[in-house]
C-alpha cells in the first residue's frame, strides 16, 4: 500500500511541475516525457488519420453492355485531395486487380472514369485510392 501512495504522489507532483512549467511560459520544461504524448504533425499519424475518413461512393453508367464497350464509372469522393489519383479495380479469381482505368479527383470530389469491358460474364467493380475503396458495382458483359 505504500507503493500506492509513493506512485499517486510522485504523478502528483510531475503533473503539477508541467503545469507550473507550462504557466511560467518554459515549454522546455513542460515536455518532460515526450514519448507519453503522441506526436499528432508526424507524417504517420496524419496519413492514418487521413484514411480512416476517406469515401469514395460510385455508381456504373449502365447494369449491362456489349463486350468491347465502355461503361463509365462516376462518383464523389470525401477526405480525398482534389487531384488525387483513383483507380479502377475488377474481381479476378477472387482478387482485385488494378486496371488500365484512372483518373483524378476534380473540385468538390468529383470523378468520372471510363472503362472498357471485353470479357464476357459479370464483372465486379470498384474504385480505389490507395486503402480505401468504394462499394461494387456489377455490370454484365454480354
Amino acid at each position: 500500500m505504500g507503493t500506492t501512495k509513493k506512485t499517486y504522489r510522485w504523478r502528483t507532483t510531475t503533473i503539477g511541475l508541467a503545469c507550473a512549467a507550462l504557466l511560467a511560459g518554459g515549454a522546455g520544461t513542460a515536455v518532460a516525457a515526450p514519448s507519453a504524448v503522441p506526436d499528432l504533425h508526424s507524417h504517420a499519424v496524419a496519413a492514418a488519420a487521413a484514411t480512416s475518413h476517406e469515401k469514395i461512393d460510385v455508381k456504373a453508367s449502365a447494369k449491362s453492355v456489349k463486350a468491347g464497350e465502355s461503361v463509365t464509372l462516376s462518383g464523389r469522393t470525401k477526405g480525398i485531395p482534389t487531384g488525387s489519383k483513383l483507380t479502377v479495380q475488377h474481381l479476378n479469381k477472387g482478387k482485385w486487380t488494378t486496371l488500365h482505368a484512372s483518373t483524378k479527383t476534380k473540385h468538390g470530389g468529383h470523378y468520372s472514369v471510363k472503362v472498357k469491358l471485353g470479357k464476357k460474364g459479370k464483372e465486379k467493380l470498384r474504385v480505389a485510392h490507395g486503402k480505401t475503396h468504394s462499394s461494387t458495382v456489377t455490370v454484365t458483359v454480354h
